[in-house]
């Protein structure tokens, strides 16, 4: 009976310290990923932004979507504005390409008793052309409604070849699953971030308050997390 209470205690101890250590490591953990520098360590091996060589002109220039805010009325809706960056930036990648036309792509999930399936891609489109793109040169695809059937859907399209040079516009943090999706069908594409240069940050940048919590590390590593989440998906779906 000693014995048995010796060992009941033991466990009890054991269990408590158990219990404080993961305790310490979830806080410790939590206030990491709220911090400026532990969110830039989650992004960083998201970022796969490619070069453009010489020589080197895209077909085609997709642009992924990133959703839109519902208005009264449909001619009060607004892009987003992860989607917004992503038209800015394709908008200027096409004032260097001009011969390249541009794909709205993708349909806003769950809006389909709200909206007309195109109103993602007509919102992209007024923006892109308020920026200078010529309107023969745009193109709406309204049938995906993710990454993997952005690219499911451009295979699909018979615009392409698997050759054809792409290049694919997107968030910085969304640029490696959607380099997983689009390089299981397309050979020759580019990567571009859309995200402004005021807001990329590097490990130089770093400052003391860095390594501090903030409600906006704290969101970007949420967002960071779930890519993580969707790459492996991503994975397992293929």
């Amino acid at each position: 009976m000693l014995i048995a209470a010796v060992a009941t205690q033991w466990r009890r101890v054991a269990m408590q310290r158990w219990a404080k250590f993961s305790m310490v490591a979830a806080i410790s953990t939590l206030w990491i990923i709220s911090t400026p520098f532990g969110a830039l360590v989650l992004e960083r091996p998201l970022v796969v932004e490619s070069k453009l060589e010489a020589g080197w002109v895209p077909q085609y220039i997709y642009v992924l979507p990133a959703g839109y805010d519902l208005g009264d009325v449909p001619e009060h809706d607004s892009s987003g504005l992860e989607t917004t960056r992503r038209v800015n930036r394709a908008a200027e990648l096409w004032r260097r390409y001009p011969t390249a036309s541009i794909v709205m792509a993708g349909s806003q999930p769950g809006m389909e008793s709200l909206r007309d399936a195109r109103q993602q891609g007509l919102l992209m489109k007024a923006q892109a052309e308020r920026l200078g793109v010529v309107t023969e040169k745009i193109i709406i695809e309204s049938q995906s409604l993710n990454t993997n059937g952005h690219a499911k859907v451009a295979r699909d399209s018979r615009l392409h070849q698997p050759d054809d040079a792409l290049a694919i516009v997107t968030s910085d943090f969304h640029l490696r699953r959607s380099r997983k999706e689009f390089s299981r069908f397309f050979g020759n594409i580019r990567m571009i971030g859309s995200d402004p240069s005021s807001n990329k940050t590097s490990f130089a940048g770093m400052r003391l308050d860095s390594f501090l919590p903030t409600v906006d590390a704290l969101s970007d590593s949420t967002i960071y997390l779930r890519e993580y989440v969707a790459l492996l998906v991503s994975d397992l779906r293929n």
